[in-house]
């Protein structure tokens, strides 16, 4: 972090990014790793969304707490995007979104394998859905549920108001369970 804080002048200004950090470096992360699915290219992620957090810091430091939140999460992600492109890959951010969010459920569990199997099975079904649902509500899903974003926060991070953010979700929600009753769940 010390390095971020050279980037920065004032005193004030120093502290207020210290805070930031802490507060938004795990939820950046989780963003990052949600579309790049490697640890190691979600924290360089991280770290090139706080440089240029950082580099800015001028521009930015009058946002209120929740609109800093939102746009640390917004840098992470697009930052982790241009990192994706430039490595040559199509972006698919249901791959990586699923693969993550079981992982994290599973973690530290111990399950025999015909429980591992179930599992196995209910994580393609779900991947399979998700990715049979329009971009715009995938999107709002996966920062939502597995990001763990506001609704205000997702909007932000989709460039689009709170209200059209609310509509899409609810949209998303009924897609997604009328995709599960067609399935049988």
């Amino acid at each position: 972090m010390l390095f971020y804080l050279s980037l920065l002048e004032t005193e004030e200004q120093k502290k207020n990014f210290a805070e930031i950090y802490q507060r938004n470096r795990e939820r950046m992360y989780r963003t990052a790793f949600a579309i790049l699915g490697q640890k190691e290219e979600a924290e360089n992620a991280v770290h090139d969304a706080f440089v240029r957090l950082a580099d800015k810091f001028k521009d930015y430091e009058r946002l209120s707490g929740r609109g800093m939140d939102g746009l640390c999460i917004t840098i992470a992600r697009n930052t982790a995007i241009n990192q994706w492109h430039r490595q040559n890959r199509t972006f698919s951010m249901e791959d990586f979104a699923v693969k993550a969010l079981y992982e994290k459920e599973e973690a530290g569990k111990v399950h025999f394998p015909e429980e591992m199997a179930v599992k196995k099975e209910e994580a393609e079904l779900i991947r399979r859905l998700l990715k049979e649902l329009p971009a715009v509500y995938h999107d709002i899903l996966v920062l939502r549920y597995y990001c763990g974003l506001s609704v205000k926060e997702a909007a932000s991070a989709l460039g689009i108001s709170r209200n059209a953010a609310q509509v899409r979700l609810h949209r998303a929600k009924e897609k997604l369970r009328e995709a599960f009753e067609e399935a049988g769940i």
